[in-house]
């Protein structure tokens, strides 16, 4: 918007160029436009050349944009995998806490099963007590029995038992009773090996249990340790993935800032570019007005020239021919005159109208107030005339006052029908030539013409006249 700003003030200078000021046309006001004209092309060089440097930019900035895009997909590509690796790291997580959790379970089952076989070692071993001591009383009974026997002969001294019945019922009963005492002899024996094997078995087996047992606490605790090592591990890369993760969102921020930035260049430099386009449009009809102007300045002295060596036609008659303007409207009704007044559209009161308005509905044709070179042309969407609407502005060298002194003017044409403009920048128009019809562009309450007069060229309330003193009736 300040770019907008400081080069509306250099289309207000390129204005002044082409619209010189109001002294009578002399050799040195064509020097001047001369001057001026060249000025003018130096300084549409220097805009020519912005805009090229202003495009070489939207071409880089263009470029850098794509890398800089190039960039942020590349980097979203990376988080995805990062987010897809992190999501895996917490997967294999939780498994690897499932498995630590089953370990420490089974663990805690072979501590309470190591518990329970080492009570039962203790049961185990009350019993192995009470087994050892009978064991013991039976081999004392054994060795009691072995030496009697040894003493007294073996199997001899069952003989002569025998041998010494009375009857032979007594005979039977020491048979019987040898036969008792050899079968408690021998049961005695095998109770005496059954319960060394049992106990042999016995404490084989717990001792088995305890070892496998203890094997399995082990084998566990490995387990949960290499396990416990695996988490660890995993939640390390875990953090580096989401540090990985966090500076790739830095990254993200950072490039979507610089490609927010860039955009804003961009847009800067469209407007800009759009800007200097708009100078080049107005300096191109600038200096063909501004041709067409020395031309006419030329042709103006040339028959200024030749109307001095008239004697015998007055030269004051002549000029007040053509003091007068032609009326520049098909309708001559006029709703708002030339003066302070209340603004239509704001209700501003002591507002000063520049010119007046003639107004009418239907179809009205819009005249060129005299002959002149069209200064420039404007539409109600270029933004340089911004409340007139299209506009048309035209300037002429006439005897303005009647004086005999020819002299610049502008009249300005504003709110005219939008497409109906038929001249432009440049033209050389006849005086109640049509150039337009009657319209409502602009800031307008309704269908009408603003016709302004100004002595040089056109700079607002400053060089304005009331058109009612220089109009035809």
């Amino acid at each position: 918007m300040k770019k907008w700003f400081a080069y509306l003030f250099i289309v207000t200078l390129l204005v002044s160029f082409v619209l010189p000021s109001g002294n009578t046309t002399t050799a040195q006001s064509i020097a001047d436009l001369e001057r001026e004209l060249k000025e003018l092309e130096e300084e549409r060089n220097s805009i020519d050349q912005d805009s090229s440097d202003a495009e070489q930019k939207l071409a880089e900035n263009e470029a850098k944009q794509a890398e800089v895009s190039q960039e942020i997909d590349d980097i979203n590509a990376e988080l995805d995998v990062t987010e897809a690796n992190l999501a895996n790291k917490q997967n294999d997580i939780t498994k690897t806490n499932e498995q630590i959790k089953t370990i420490e379970t089974s663990i805690k089952e072979t501590e309470i099963e190591i518990e329970q076989t080492e009570i039962e070692i203790i049961d185990l071993n009350d019993e192995i007590d009470i087994l050892m001591a009978r064991i013991a009383d039976r081999e004392e009974l054994i060795k009691n029995r072995m030496r009697s026997i040894q003493h007294n002969g073996g199997d001899v001294t069952y003989l002569q038992v025998l041998m010494g019945a009375q009857s032979f019922g007594d005979f039977i009963n020491r048979v019987t009773a040898v036969t008792r005492i050899i079968d408690q002899d021998n049961t005695i024996i095998e109770r005496q090996q059954a319960d060394k094997l049992s106990l042999e078995e016995s404490v084989a087996l717990v001792e088995e249990k305890q070892d496998q047992l203890t094997a399995d606490k082990e084998r566990l605790d490995n387990d949960k340790n290499e396990l416990e090592n695996q988490r660890a591990t995993l939640v390390a890369q875990q953090q580096e993935l989401a540090n990985l993760q966090a500076q790739l969102n830095e990254q993200i921020d950072d490039r979507t800032n610089l490609m927010a930035t860039l955009e804003d260049e961009y847009d800067e430099l469209e407007e800009y570019q759009i800007t200097l386009a708009d100078l080049q449009e107005v300096q191109r009809s600038s200096v063909a007005a501004l041709e067409k102007a020395i031309e006419l300045a030329r042709k103006e002295e040339e028959e200024k020239q030749r109307l001095a060596q008239l004697a015998q036609e007055p030269q004051n008659d002549q000029a007040s021919n053509n003091a007068v303007l032609f009326w520049p409207a098909s309708t001559r009704r006029v709703t708002s005159p030339y003066g302070y007044r209340t603004h239509p559209i704001t209700g501003e009161p002591y507002r000063f109208h520049t010119g007046i308005d003639i107004a009418q509905i239907g179809y009205q044709e819009i005249y060129a107030a005299e002959a002149g070179i069209v200064q420039a042309t404007y539409t109600e969407n270029d933004g340089l005339m911004r409340g007139y609407g299209d506009t048309i502005l035209i300037t002429h060298y006439i005897d303005l006052n009647g004086d005999g002194n020819r002299q610049q003017i502008s009249t300005l044409y504003a709110h005219l029908r939008s497409g109906t403009t038929l001249v432009r920048a440049g033209d050389q128009v006849q005086r109640g030539q049509k150039i337009a019809t009657m319209g409502n562009t602009g800031n307008s309450t309704g269908q009408h013409l603003h016709f302004e007069v100004h002595t040089g060229h056109w700079r607002g309330r400053d060089s304005s006249l009331n058109p009612l003193n220089y109009l035809s009736p």
